[in-house]
């Protein structure tokens, strides 16, 4: 049996999970801008809200929960790494 995809286990598309994820990656990296562009519904999903939060307070680890929101391992960095 295979493992529930990310976006799914979310309650997104697919195509919603890379642009929030793609955003997320690029915020780990210092740069907001993508965030930012993402459409409400994004921003106001769980794992964009945790995102939001890291914005405002620079917490690492809002951002490290963030990352395991989107990816499902505490290792989000390699995961996408890989895959962005």
């Amino acid at each position: 049996m295979s493992a529930t995809p990310n976006w799914e286990r979310l309650g997104l598309s697919r195509t919603e999970w890379r642009q929030l994820a793609g955003a997320f990656y690029a915020l780990a990296h210092g740069v907001d801008k993508e965030f930012t562009a993402l459409p409400e519904s994004l921003k106001g999903h769980p794992a964009g809200q945790l995102c939001a939060e890291y914005i405002r307070t620079g917490e690492r680890a809002t951002l490290d929960r963030a990352g395991h929101a989107l990816t499902g391992t505490k290792e989000w960095y390699v995961y996408l790494g890989r895959s962005m």
